[in-house]
């Protein structure tokens, strides 16, 4: 089972980094998609389901963390480390165009953001507020998850599914607590969100991890329903039909979305369907790192009016072709590179 391809699990996850784009792009006017932050929940628990799949035989075998960290961070860091630098770009952008406005501008040196960013650390601020990673906000999540896995890979040949039910109990408490404490569930973004971000991630990931075991084992019922529905249960969980809230956050991240991964897994898509769900699989990682810093730049230079809605309005289909252009041309020619250099570390995954 730890090479199989989860079709719908690739389709989730083009829907949710669209869904994040729109998100993004339409701050802080979003009255239709209200709740598009709770992709990063559903990123965390299909991350934790994926990664489990691939790698838990591996670890149990006897896989250490840092044979594991240099297989994520082949696989992440490419990616990760384009959006900073296409972030850095924006912000030399933003200085020359608007020197005065300081929206999301590092309190630290910008050389010392960039290198700590690199390292996947957010800038340090002992006073005051601001984004975690400034030059690429996007980048609070994948921090959060790079040091996530690196947490699990110690822990995994001694993780029993009671200790996971224990942590998950424990995480589901955390969400409740960042979301009635925060308001809402869009949280971890900022410096002084760290907390929360890993609230997050410690019921999500090790609830998707909980979810693959109960599924390799044939535990898991089996939900019956179509593929496309599944998408569109996810799309729903980011509407405006209800108000942002934290009780609507805490269902839908502790009970919703292990249940739409459930049917996720139930069945799969075929045919044209397949592939076209293998495609949103491919480009939603490129799409979700690398539109913040455009999207920031729009925001911050162009005034509300016709001109920023015509901007917004075209930038969803160009994200996804530069997306799509980022896996064929960079990502894809340098994981194949990184696949046989050095021959050690397989990158299957």
């Amino acid at each position: 089972m730890a090479g199989r391809r989860y079709g719908t699990l690739d389709g989730l996850r083009g829907v949710a980094a669209l869904a994040v784009v729109f998100g993004h792009l339409f701050w802080p006017f979003n009255i239709f998609l209200a709740h598009t932050y709770l992709a990063v929940d559903l990123f965390f628990l299909m991350s934790g389901f994926v990664l489990a799949a691939t790698y838990e035989q591996r670890l149990v075998a006897g896989w250490g963390p840092g044979r594991f960290a240099l297989v994520r961070l082949k696989r992440l860091w490419p990616l990760y480390a384009l959006g900073l630098a296409v972030g850095l770009g924006f912000y030399i952008a933003v200085r020359i165009i608007k020197p005065s406005d300081n929206f999301l501008f590092p309190a630290m040196p910008v050389a010392s953001v960039a290198a700590m960013g690199l390292l996947f650390l957010p800038q340090w601020m002992r006073f005051g507020g601001g984004a975690a990673f400034p030059l690429n906000p996007a980048c609070w999540s994948l921090s959060v998850e790079f040091f996530g896995n690196l947490a699990y890979a110690a822990v995994a040949r001694s993780l029993s599914n009671r200790t996971l039910m224990f942590v998950i109990a424990v995480g589901a408490a955390g969400v409740a607590v960042a979301a009635f404490k925060s308001g809402d569930l869009d949280v971890g973004a900022g410096i002084r969100e760290t907390v929360f971000a890993y609230m997050r991630f410690a019921f999500s990931f090790p609830c998707g991890v909980l979810l693959y075991r109960l599924h390799r084992d044939g535990k898991l019922p089996r939900l019956g329903a179509p593929s496309w529905l599944v998408l569109v249960g996810v799309a729903l969980t980011f509407s405006s039909l209800t108000q942002p809230g934290p009780f609507y956050d805490t269902l839908v991240a502790i009970a919703i979305y292990p249940l739409l991964l459930i049917a996720a897994v139930s069945r799969e898509p075929a045919g044209r369907a397949a592939t076209v769900f293998a495609w949103c699989g491919a480009i939603s990682y490129p799409l979700y790192v690398l539109h913040q810093p455009a999207a920031n730049f729009i925001i911050m230079v162009v005034p509300p009016g016709l001109l920023r809605l015509a901007l917004v309005l075209c930038m969803p289909p160009l994200f996804i072709g530069l997306a799509a252009l980022a896996v064929r041309w960079f990502d894809r020619p340098l994981q194949a590179w990184l696949a046989v250099a050095p021959k050690q570390v397989s990158l299957a995954s």
